[in-house]
């Protein structure tokens, strides 16, 4: 999943921002310590050595305790929980913790326990049919804590358009300009239409170079507040008036490329708020949070503008992220009301053409098999007998949706690197050992 390096671009930059405080280990202590293990941010104030910053956000050991703290480093908006909670249906299968998982680029199965602990696991819980069956929770985590979750933040964004189009306030088929006129001189969205951008194979000229001050990443960053400007450059005030400098990647026209890259979320949650009139939080909150029964405390992260962060800015606990993964599996029904259309879950189930997917850079590596495509901010999973749809965040977040096989599973870590085929491919070893245990 080499692509989802790419996930939260807008905050690998954020890491730039303040030089890092030598974190780590101990001399002799395990490379897989736990933010309290490790002592981190402890004191009045924290050692040298043990203090995190925004400097921690892509990279550990930090992160250990960062991804449990975002609100205390970044600005944030608060998403309300549902006016009467909803407890969650638990029968605990004992089993799922016996089960061995294959370790990937070799031929060695390991425990469920260790398993876990090498993929820095902060939470995991697993629902088959109405109830969960496995949780567990590491490194200070617990059912009610919200986790920064990366790019899955994307995946909400993308339900909740799909979900503007089942209404009848967008067609995917219109061109974005339609909804958002000042995009008209941008040659990355100015003649895509709706679809193509939902699906990221709108053609985008975007540079990564993040050692080039000229580059797409860099003046989206900057612009964001995330990194100081550099002498020379001018910039946008703010992401609207970025978006529609971005130009189009002349390689390749529209709808022919899967190519994963930020902005084009944000021009989502553009067209998603015109539409609809609410912004990200009140349409989460109006949407779903509301009718899931969620309790606890769920946020976003806001730029410097006060604008959300719609490539990555969520933060949810496992229990609320649970009661979402459950309405999906269970036809969009949750509490007796239809939440979500079953329509749209057989959309995101079928997924995209796995023939675009593969010309573009994510079609490599773990995905090079031509199993895989992208549908409306969410990966899918064709491989025969293990199909499923899923949101994914750089650093180890995961909600993976298995309704042929009624199995959901939740995921919350902070590895060390942002994404690899080694972490990637030892989680989706996990999830087919799971399910497969639970379809005997």
């Amino acid at each position: 999943m080499q692509s989802i390096r790419l996930s939260l671009v807008l905050l690998t930059l954020a890491a730039m921002l303040t030089p890092a405080t030598a974190l780590g280990p101990d001399e002799g202590n395990d490379i897989y310590a736990t933010a309290d293990e490790m002592g981190l941010m402890k004191g009045f104030p924290p050692p040298p050595g043990k203090r995190v910053d925004r400097s921690s956000l892509l990279s550990g050991p930090g992160n250990r305790w960062l991804y449990l703290n975002m609100r205390t480093m970044y600005p944030t908006a608060g998403i309300s929980a549902a006016d009467t909670p909803v407890p969650l249906r638990k029968s605990i299968d004992g089993a799922i913790e016996k089960l061995q998982v294959e370790q990937p680029q070799s031929a060695r199965s390991v425990d469920f326990d260790t398993y876990l602990k090498e993929t820095y696991t902060d939470a995991l819980v697993v629902i088959h049919g109405d109830q969960i069956v496995f949780e567990r929770f590491l490194n200070g985590m617990h059912a009610q804590h919200p986790h920064q979750m990366m790019s899955v933040t994307k995946s909400f964004a993308g339900l909740l358009a799909l979900l503007a189009v089942h209404d009848g306030l967008a067609d995917e088929n219109d061109r974005v300009v339609k909804f958002i006129p000042e995009l008209k001189g941008s040659g990355a969205f100015g003649d895509a239409t709706f679809g193509q951008v939902l699906d990221m194979t709108n053609s985008m000229k975007f540079s990564e170079d993040y050692a080039d001050p000229a580059s797409g990443i860099v003046h989206y960053a900057i612009v964001l507040g995330l990194m100081p400007p550099v002498s020379g450059h001018t910039y946008a005030d703010n992401i609207y008036e970025y978006l529609p400098t971005i130009g189009k990647d002349h390689d390749h026209e529209h709808g022919n490329v899967f190519h994963y890259q930020t902005p084009k979320t944000d021009v989502v949650n553009w067209v998603n708020n015109r539409v609809t009139g609410k912004s990200f939080e009140d349409d989460l909150y109006e949407t779903l949070w509301s009718r899931l029964g969620t309790d606890g405390e769920t946020y976003v992260l806001l730029d410097k503008n006060g604008t959300l962060f719609a490539g990555g800015g969520l933060n949810a606990t496992p229990d609320n992220l649970a009661r979402f993964a459950l309405m999906l599996l269970n036809d969009g029904v949750s509490q007796h009301e239809q939440v979500v259309p079953p329509s749209v879950i057989r959309d995101l189930s079928k997924g995209a053409s796995r023939r675009v997917f593969a010309k573009g850079p994510s079609g490599q590596g773990l995905m090079g098999d031509g199993d895989w495509s992208y549908r409306a901010q969410w990966w899918v999973r064709h491989t025969p007998g293990k199909e499923a749809f899923m949101a994914l965040g750089i650093h180890g977040q995961w909600i993976y949706i298995d309704v042929d096989r009624d199995v959901a599973i939740i995921k919350q870590s902070s590895q060390p690197v942002s994404s690899s085929d080694f972490f990637d491919g030892y989680n989706l070893n996990a999830w087919d050992a799971i399910i497969s245990h639970l379809a005997e």
